[in-house]
């Protein structure tokens, strides 16, 4: 088979390392592994399990499809395991915080700006762009991590900020370590703002990981209304006791639950990044063969190239369909050609869209946003469709002409 480009190629010393656990794999999963997640993570928050279903039913689907992958390799089952414990603590941590302090969940999310699109359309960038606005704060990979302050709850075993920093460092350099081109695909800091999709309890960025048919469809025929209010409740955990701002967050996830998104946050604004398909998915491909690479034996680009066009174009279309919808100001474009082009231009007309001036300072710290070295890798990254078994005529006819659907969009407003 092909080697695969630097960028996803896994660390030499994975090879050997799942060597040595090999005999030890039925410790990280099978039988019981479930339960086990959840005695962990009440061990390890203090907390007792209060009733949670259906969500505890749902979190086992997604443990039962990730268990049952059969290309895992030992070290893929040890994180997917580890995965789902990190999820239960902070549900079970949640849950608590919600018991103590009910007031939490009356607080007003105000006017959230939600970025999605397209993945590999700008997203990443936009994020870190808008949320230079003094009105404006985005999410921290280190509060994403671990978002629920302490309840004060006896026996409860605190995290300290110091803690929850260490924790993320952790994550990101350990991903690093196993993935060194991982960095020029989605640099990742403790410190910078992340996808709030680390909030979300499900979604299809699980099939990254590993190749998992059965969860994609339980999803695809799921309500996610239960993720977006459970989204909605830690953003107002996070919010607690600070200075009220505009939320920027941003996800290519939330492509194929805008209309959920919508109902959980009514006076949302969505910012749609839009690019090229046929580039956009040669990257996604790229970064999602990564992915399965660092936890799976092997990676099929052909397969991955296929199945990834038909999730997107999809999840594309459910967008359209819900933008068409909506009246305008709802929804606003941010090509990817002006975002790159004209980067302050782009972030002052979008946030004058959205009613806030657009001040020296936020000006300032904007444009010294735009200055800076963000990769991680002096190398690039690398792609190519031909490796996935695509042309680029292919993946832009199954998108069609305005993936977006921004020019509809603008016809209707200006009707």
């Amino acid at each position: 088979m092909e080697r695969p480009p630097a960028n996803v190629r896994p660390a030499w010393w994975l090879k050997p390392v799942n060597g040595l656990l090999a005999p030890f794999e039925g410790r990280f999963g099978g039988e019981g592994s479930f339960d086990a997640a959840l005695r962990a993570a009440s061990s390890r928050s203090g907390l007792p399990w209060p009733p949670d279903e259906p969500f505890l039913s749902g979190m086992k689907v997604l443990h039962d499809a990730w268990q049952a992958a059969p290309d895992l390799t030992p070290l893929g089952r040890f994180s997917l395991q580890t995965e789902i414990r990190r999820r239960l603590e902070r549900r079970l941590r949640m849950l608590h915080l919600l018991d103590a302090r009910p007031e939490i969940a009356a607080q007003t999310v105000d006017r959230p700006v939600f970025i999605t699109g397209l993945p590999r359309t700008g997203t990443t960038f936009a994020h870190g762009l808008l949320a230079r606005h003094v009105r404006g704060r985005a999410p921290m990979l280190w509060e994403l991590l671990n978002p629920v302050p302490d309840t004060g709850r006896p026996g409860e075993r605190k995290v300290s900020r110091r803690e929850r920093l260490a924790a993320a460092r952790t994550q990101v350099r350990g991903t690093h370590a196993a993935g060194p081109g991982f960095g020029a695909i989605h640099p990742m800091h403790p410190l910078e703002p992340e996808e709030c999709i680390f909030l979300l309890p499900h979604g299809l960025n699980s099939h990254i990981l590993a190749h998992v048919p059965d969860y994609r469809a339980w999803l695809e025929r799921r309500d996610a209304t239960p993720d977006y209010v459970y989204l909605k409740q830690q953003l107002q955990a996070l919010q607690w006791g600070r200075p009220a701002r505009r939320w920027v967050l941003k996800s290519p996830w939330h492509l194929s639950n805008v209309d959920v998104l919508l109902s959980v946050f009514p006076d949302a604004v969505v910012v749609l990044t839009d690019r090229d398909p046929a580039r956009a998915m040669a990257s996604w491909a790229s970064m999602t063969e990564a992915g399965r690479r660092l936890h799976c034996h092997g990676a099929d680009p052909r397969q991955i190239g296929r199945e990834w066009v038909d999730i997107w174009a999809g999840a594309a279309e459910s967008a359209r369909r819900v933008r068409a919808g909506q009246g305008p100001g709802r929804f606003l474009d941010l090509p990817y050609d002006e975002l790159t082009s004209d980067p302050l231009g782009a972030a002052e007309r979008v946030w004058q869209s959205l009613g806030e001036e657009f001040d020296p300072e936020s000006r300032a710290r904007t444009l010294a946003y735009t200055r800076r070295d963000r990769r991680e890798s002096p190398g690039g990254h690398k792609y190519g469709l031909g490796r996935y078994g695509l042309t680029a005529e292919e993946v832009r006819a199954a998108f069609g002409p305005d993936p977006t659907g921004s020019a509809a969009a603008l016809a209707h407003d200006g009707a």
